[in-house]
């Protein structure tokens, strides 16, 4: 038996016949054509191969079939509304959870400085979880995690279907503080290999980082193996250790620009040995997203984008 294939435009139609008793009624109602409503119908009955009204001199009325028929097509429009009124408020309503994704260090900086500023939230529940890079994202692509709705990361998506929208760019370098560099002076990466490096778990390669910096004149960019007494699990722990004079780390500039004081962090290398990495912030096509998920994301990328113009101008 092949399935019948009913159209939601013949079947609403059905209902407003049967209440006006004609279709010339039924078209006002409509706001159709009496020539389409009068179509439709025709249509329908055919398909069906059954009719739905007896036509009489002045009014329509309905069969036995139609009788039994038109219960069926009313709870089929209402669970139609029920499922249009459904998606209408999961893309629109403020409601239901937004997961965000980010470093360590960058969440710090989101929950301090970005999240906040986020206003009228409605009942929409900001579930905040760090995810640190291994050193492979940035050559295979960062994952994005099942549960993820908006991740903030130095790679892009190793899924090309995901949208990455680049943010900024900012300089990653070497750090001490006063009194270890008074005890161990540096001069140049090259020396790393005679100091304490405070290390990062997620870079471990064997017992050993690799950090990445480009040499002063900006043209050439060299790896080099560091080995520590320390590993930690987040650019942050790394920090309060050199701050302790455990070491050196390898941190972004815009975590230590607080410590730049005579008790602080400062930077190892009297030239500008520095890696640049990318800021990017990533997540689903917006068809494929809820309007919850959107009203974040585009409040959290004005947010940072303003807060970087606003750096900008007060260090221009």
């Amino acid at each position: 038996m092949n399935k019948l294939q009913l159209k939601d435009r013949e079947l609403k139609i059905i209902p407003v016949i049967a209440a006006s008793d004609s279709i010339s009624h039924a078209a006002t109602i409509l706001g159709i054509a009496q020539a389409n409503v009068s179509k439709y119908l025709a249509d329908f009955e055919s398909r069906v191969g059954l009719k739905v009204f007896d036509r009489t001199s002045r009014q329509l009325i309905l069969t036995p079939f139609g009788k039994a028929l038109l219960p069926y097509i009313n709870n089929m429009l209402d669970r139609n509304n029920q499922l249009n009124n459904f998606i209408t408020d999961y893309k629109h309503e403020k409601r239901g959870r937004v997961t965000v994704y980010a470093p360590t260090d960058i969440m710090a900086y989101l929950s301090q400085h970005v999240i906040a500023k986020i206003q009228d939230i409605g009942d929409i529940s900001l579930s905040l979880k760090t995810t640190n890079l291994t050193r492979k994202a940035f050559f295979e692509g960062v994952e994005f995690p099942e549960d993820c709705d908006i991740l903030i990361s130095n790679a892009y998506p190793e899924d090309e279907s995901l949208v990455a929208s680049f943010i900024t760019r900012y300089a990653v370098t070497a750090f001490a503080s006063n009194q270890y560099l008074a005890k161990h002076p540096i001069s140049a990466p090259e020396e790393l290999e005679h100091h304490s490096c405070i290390l990062i778990e997620s870079m471990m390669i064997d017992d050993a980082n690799i950090w990445c910096f480009t040499s002063a004149s900006g043209k050439e960019t060299h790896n080099y193996r560091v080995t520590g007494n320390y590993v930690c699990d987040s650019t942050q722990s790394s920090l309060a250790l050199a701050r302790n004079h455990l070491g050196i780390v390898f941190a972004p500039g815009v975590s230590v620009q607080k410590d730049s004081s005579p008790s602080g962090l400062t930077p190892c290398f009297p030239e500008h040995y520095e890696w640049w990495l990318d800021l990017v912030i990533i997540f689903r096509k917006r068809e494929f997203q809820p309007w919850r998920v959107q009203y974040i994301l585009d409040g959290m990328i004005t947010e940072i984008r303003q807060q970087l113009a606003k750096a900008r101008q007060q260090s221009g």
